[in-house]
């Protein structure tokens, strides 16, 4: 199976947990995702298992049109990538009209390229390092 099919799977059953806890409770606070898929799938497949780890009362929806109706935005803004490099930030923005940006964040390995397993703890730091507003 090729890791952008593997990535595919990951990220759907991200998000058929994400949907599942929502339907079960009443109204919980709802996360958008902006995320292009195309451009960075690893990433945002680790982006949304770090934040629903994180954020377990939380609904979390991935998409790279930003709607109305979500409690929070957020986006990652990459500032440099390499084959073992990668470093960027995140940005949000919550309903009632705050804005916040996370700090740099810088991962890489040495003996090796990057592989997408690599950026789950990549992500993570960036999630509890952003202070998000929830």
């Amino acid at each position: 199976m090729s890791i952008i099919k593997k990535l595919a799977k990951l990220f759907g059953v991200a998000m058929l947990l994400s949907s599942g806890a929502s339907a079960m409770s009443g109204s919980v606070p709802h996360v958008l995702l902006h995320c292009d898929a195309k451009q960075q799938a690893p990433l945002c497949a680790a982006l949304a298992q770090a934040l629903t780890a994180e954020l377990p009362q939380h609904r979390l929806t991935v998409s790279a049109d930003v709607g109305g109706g979500a409690d929070l935005i957020v986006r990652y803004v990459e500032k440099h990538r390499e084959a073992d490099w990668q470093s960027g930030y995140l940005t949000w923005h919550s309903d009632d009209g705050r804005d916040g940006v996370g700090p740099v964040i810088e991962y890489s390995v040495m003996d090796r390229l990057l592989e997408p397993k690599d950026l789950v703890p990549f992500a993570l730091q960036l999630v509890r390092s952003s202070e998000l507003p929830l």
